[in-house]
C-alpha cells in the first residue's frame, strides 16, 4: 500500500508541475494575444482569466511543495542503496537547484504578466 501511494504521489506532483509550465505557457500567449486587434471584443475577459489561473499558478505550487516534502520523506521506499542512493541524491540537489530558479523566474514573470 506504501508503494500505491508513494506512486499515486510521484503522479500528483508531476501533474501539479505539468499544470504550472501550462499556465505560464497559457499567460504568456494570452498576453501576446490580447493585444491583437482581433481581440478587442475579448479584452475585457483577459484580466478575469488572468487571476484564474494566477491562482491556479499558486494552487500548483503548492501542490509541487507539498508533494515534494513527502516524495522527500519516502524515496527510500525504491530500495537505492549504496553508489546509485548517492548519486541520485547528488543529481536530486542539482536537478532541485535549478528547478527552484526556474520556478521563482517563472513565478515573478507569471506575477509581472498579471500586474503590469
Amino acid at each position: 500500500m506504501r508503494e500505491k501511494l508513494t506512486i499515486l504521489n510521484a503522479f500528483v506532483h508531476d501533474v501539479a508541475t505539468g499544470t504550472w509550465i501550462g499556465t505560464l505557457v497559457l499567460l504568456t500567449i494570452l498576453h501576446r494575444e490580447a493585444r491583437l486587434p482581433s481581440w478587442a471584443a475579448a479584452a475585457p475577459l483577459v484580466p478575469g482569466l488572468e487571476r484564474k489561473f494566477l491562482m491556479l499558478t499558486w494552487i500548483s505550487l503548492a501542490v509541487i511543495v507539498a508533494t515534494g516534502a513527502v516524495r522527500m520523506l519516502t524515496w527510500k521506499v525504491f530500495g537505492w542503496t549504496g553508489d546509485m542512493e548517492r548519486d541520485r541524491i547528488q543529481l536530486l540537489k542539482v536537478k532541485h537547484a535549478l528547478l527552484g530558479i526556474v520556478f521563482a523566474a517563472g513565478t515573478i514573470y507569471q506575477v509581472s504578466l498579471v500586474l503590469w
